[in-house]
């Protein structure tokens, strides 16, 4: 029984369905506690400890059940206990600001892959890749993506590869390939509510940067299942896109802003920073915060603080070109024009624009560049797309092509559609004369 109360927690988890999660993480504990220390007691209370964090941010409490955990586990000698019990003290000491975190995770990886356990190794390859993301370290993060996502699939692990591929996603956007974090994002959009909501939060940023008509679409996707979590560590991520979106295109939409402010108030409530930074930014390019809340991270509060070449510097350094742009965007003349060369390059086109807006008011005339996805493809597909309307042209269906290329029948069904919109067309079969006539297919 405890067994299968644990398993349900962690479904429920990986669906957003954190109070059904706890309360049965809690009833495991509730079921095993009575038979003394034992290896299964320590995975319920890790997993109890986990959830608790989520649900509460109440670290000092979920601190004290990991560390019930860890001595459950060393009593029995149970290694899968422990490595649960200390890859989740680490998860919510890094959680808590606390940078020691990460060394206790890393220790239940290394356990984990001496000892064989695939699932204990992935997970810790995933939370990995996601705190070396919260500090910007996207050559450890992808380095850490890819790994979880081998190893899921070597394991035949459905769930944690997506998981891995939606991240490595996020990780692409930073870093600058766009085309490449689009092809992730999309084919995980059809995964558990969990990997959804980040391969939805990609596209919707994609999206909004370059003005696509369907952001709306996206961003109406993510946040409903942000809102479902009902967790500051996913709607706050989320809340950032819709900021950055009501800045990009001006859209003051009341019910939206509200729902921001609410997040603001999540986060102030908590008392501890967001993961980067980037919601505090945005609210404050909205004009809803006035200061930088205590513990934001230095990356966008030194733009708030007046210290924009700071923070351009760190983004250069780590070579993450839009936040480089957001830096420079509020520096002078030069910085300014410098800054839409880089959302150019990027294709951001909505947020060139805004800035070349911004420079052309004040009489300064800012030369026009050429996107990067302008000279990727005709029309802007992506390579994943591209090769889906070569298959397109050949007549296979989308389960056809889903075989062929080794991913879901939900992703084609998605990329089918980013096509058809890219080319204007309302059915497959116009697609691929329109793009044998454009000379755009690669198949003869």
């Amino acid at each position: 029984m405890a067994r299968s109360l644990i398993s349900a927690a962690r479904v429920k988890k990986s669906h957003l369905q954190n109070a059904e999660a706890l309360a049965c993480a809690v009833e495991a504990v509730g079921i095993l506690e009575p038979y003394g220390p034992n290896a299964d007691l320590a995975i319920a209370l890790s997993l109890h400890a986990f959830i608790n964090w989520l649900n509460y941010e109440d670290i000092p409490m979920a601190l004290l059940i990991a560390d019930k955990a860890s001595a459950a586990a060393e009593v029995t000698s149970d290694k899968i206990g422990a490595i649960s019990a200390l890859y989740t003290k680490g998860s919510i000491m890094h959680g808590g600001g606390d940078v020691r975190g990460i060394s206790l995770v890393e220790e239940s990886l290394r356990l984990a892959e001496r000892g064989g356990h695939a699932y204990e190794e992935v997970r810790a390859l995933i939370n990995l890749a996601g705190m070396s993301g919260d500090d910007r370290d996207m050559a450890r993060a992808a380095d850490f993506a890819q790994r979880a996502r081998d190893t899921a699939v070597r394991n035949e692990m459905p769930a944690f590869e997506a998981d891995a591929r939606s991240m490595y996603g996020e990780f692409l956007l930073w870093k600058g390939a766009w085309a490449e974090a689009e092809d992730a994002a999309s084919e995980c959009v059809g995964s558990t509510p969990f990997t959804a909501t980040l391969a939805w939060r990609v596209l919707a940023t994609l999206q909004a940067r370059r003005g696509q008509s369907e952001a709306r679409s996206a961003l109406n996707r993510m946040w409903s299942l942000a809102q479902t979590a009902e967790l500051l560590t996913v709607m706050d991520p989320a809340a950032t896109v819709l900021a950055e979106y009501m800045w990009l295109s001006g859209e003051s939409d009341p019910a939206w802003q509200q729902q921001l402010d609410t997040v603001l108030e999540m986060g102030l409530h908590a008392g501890r920073p967001w993961p980067s930074g980037a919601f505090a930014f945005w609210m404050w390019k909205l004009g809803l915060l006035d200061t930088t809340p205590e513990g934001t991270a230095d990356f966008y509060g030194w733009i708030i603080k007046g210290e924009y070449t700071k923070s351009a510097e760190f983004w250069r350094e780590k070579r993450i070109p839009y936040e480089e742009g957001l830096a420079l965007m509020h520096g002078d003349e030069a910085e300014q024009i410098e800054a839409i060369r880089i959302f150019e390059e990027l294709g951001a086109t909505a947020t060139a624009n805004k800035v070349r807006r911004a420079l052309m008011d004040q009489g300064v005339r800012v030369p026009r560049g050429k996107s990067r996805a302008t000279r990727d493809h005709a029309v802007g597909l992506t390579a994943r797309q591209a090769e889906v309307l070569d298959l397109l042209a050949e007549s296979l269906t989308n389960v056809e092509i889903a075989d062929r290329l080794f991913v879901s029948h939900r992703t084609v069904e998605n990329h089918v559609s980013a096509i058809l919109m890219k080319l204007d067309v309302p059915d497959r079969d116009l697609a691929v004369s329109t793009a044998r006539d454009q000379g755009i297919l690669s198949a003869t």
